[in-house]
């Protein structure tokens, strides 16, 4: 069931990766008073060296994809990266083997330009998602 909404929602997530390239994140979505969880498989297909911030790229995109998909049209992210943040603010220089993740997320960011992005911390549910990794893998 797709969402129309046009208010505002809140939403702070966690994701963990595997080695493998395989990756999950938790997010919570608040409206009100209400909220939800709802769960957003994604990969990455960097080296290692660079595994964790094409993660936090990689998984970024895909919330931004998901809450499209489900119709919210504004919102603030809580992103639990600083770094990320900085990257996007800054447009820092990258390693040439994130530059594919970066320009996607670039380019999900601005097919939603009422989406609002700003520093939080999900510990919990980043826990969720660490947890839903090792379950998958077992």
């Amino acid at each position: 069931m797709r969402n129309t909404s046009l208010h505002r929602v809140l939403v702070d997530y966690g994701y963990a990766a595997a080695a493998t390239g395989n990756a999950v994140l938790i997010a919570r979505i608040r409206r009100g008073r209400s909220a939800h969880l709802v769960r957003v498989p994604f990969s990455i297909a960097v080296p290692e060296e660079c595994a964790e911030q094409a993660a936090s790229y990689a998984a970024l995109h895909a919330l931004l994809d998901a809450l499209r998909s489900f119709g919210h049209r504004i919102a603030t992210v809580l992103v639990p990266d600083s770094e990320l943040l900085e990257d996007l603010r800054e447009h820092r220089a990258l390693p040439y083997r994130l530059h594919r993740a970066y320009i996607h997320l670039l380019c999900s960011l601005r097919a939603t330009p009422t989406f609002a992005l700003e520093l939080g911390r999900a510990e919990d549910l980043a826990e969720l998602a660490r947890a839903e990794l090792s379950r998958i893998a077992a």
